[in-house]
């Protein structure tokens, strides 16, 4: 039978691809990665790694056995923590990944309290692009993702998580603050700060706007960027108004620095989605904070999961 603790250093070395790199991560001696190496190459009857001075690369074989050792090992931890998680103790590490700023702004204090609740738990989110961790959730490398649009994927299946609000904001000194609300086409006399095309807030925009046959092509727009926190900042600068999500603004609008523009027959929505690995078995972890989104409203007891967008 396999030893769990030799595939570790075998993933470890394959890694770093250096023994002594290894052996520092896992704090142990150079010699005790080679014996280990070297105990499973015997079991196996196959050379694992090509040797080139101080480096190492796998041979074909090791390419091979990298994928499964992970899997195995992933496996193994699963197990484990499901095991604890039967005698009450929930542990582990619950990895997020999110590319949207609501989520940005709402998980934290999630996960905080899902940490205070359950202190065996070490909790990380990973900020990226929508692809980039919808790679991480088809490599098992997150547990859950949040995203704003359904991208269609054999062995992802999404979830509603909530519908946010997107709302023109303006310096706090702007002539518009003074107004009630705005018509539409006023926005076609003002500089605009825009997210970039196919973010979940410029979606929004693009149809709310389209509905009073305004096109994103015909305004102003001074600075095209890749977050809605560099919109709040340009807008606190004076340099233009700028669509956001509620939830981003919030800080800054509390503070005075912006004010929200209301715009006349315009509402602004879209929705975050909850990702998970319909191919990868649940964490203890990932049970339970599914369970603390339950509670706290976020998710639907009967709620079907999709996978693929609705048309």
């Amino acid at each position: 039978m396999l030893d769990w603790h030799d595939l570790q250093v075998f993933i470890a070395a394959a890694d770093l691809e250096n023994f002594s790199a290894a052996a520092q991560e896992l704090h142990l001696s150079q010699p005790a990665i080679t014996q280990r190496i070297r105990s499973l190459e015997k079991q196996l009857g196959v050379k694992l790694f090509e040797r080139q001075g101080r480096r190492v690369h796998l041979s074909e074989a090791g390419a091979y056995l990298l994928p499964l050792a992970k899997d195995l090992l992933r496996r193994s931890k699963r197990t484990e923590e499901m095991m604890q998680s039967l005698r009450g103790e929930v542990v582990g590490h619950l990895v997020i990944g999110c590319s949207t700023t609501t989520g940005k702004y709402l998980l934290p204090p999630l996960m905080a309290r899902f940490c205070d609740r359950y202190p065996g738990v070490q909790a990380t989110v990973r900020v990226g692009s929508r692809n980039r961790v919808l790679e991480l959730l088809a490599a098992g490398q997150v547990h859950l993702a949040f995203t704003s649009a359904l991208t269609p994927r054999r062995e992802i299946r999404y979830r509603k998580f909530i519908q946010d609000q997107v709302v023109l904001i303006a310096p706090s000194n702007h002539p518009w603050v003074q107004q009630e609300a705005i018509e539409p086409e006023e926005l076609l006399q003002e500089r605009l700060i825009l997210r970039e095309p196919g973010s979940g807030a410029y979606q929004a925009m693009e149809t709310s706007l389209a509905r009073h046959d305004i096109s994103v092509d015909e305004l102003h727009t001074v600075i095209t960027v890749g977050n809605s926190e560099a919109i709040i900042l340009a807008v606190e600068e004076g340099i233009g108004v700028g669509f956001v999500p509620k939830l981003a603004a919030q800080r800054c609008m509390r503070l005075g620095h912006i004010q929200v523009i209301p715009i006349i027959d315009t509402f602004m929505s879209y929705t975050i989605w909850m990702a998970e690995n319909a191919m990868q078995p649940a964490t203890a972890a990932q049970l339970h904070f599914l369970k603390l989104l339950k509670e706290e409203g976020y998710l639907q007891e009967d709620e079907p999961m999709r996978s693929q967008p609705l048309i």
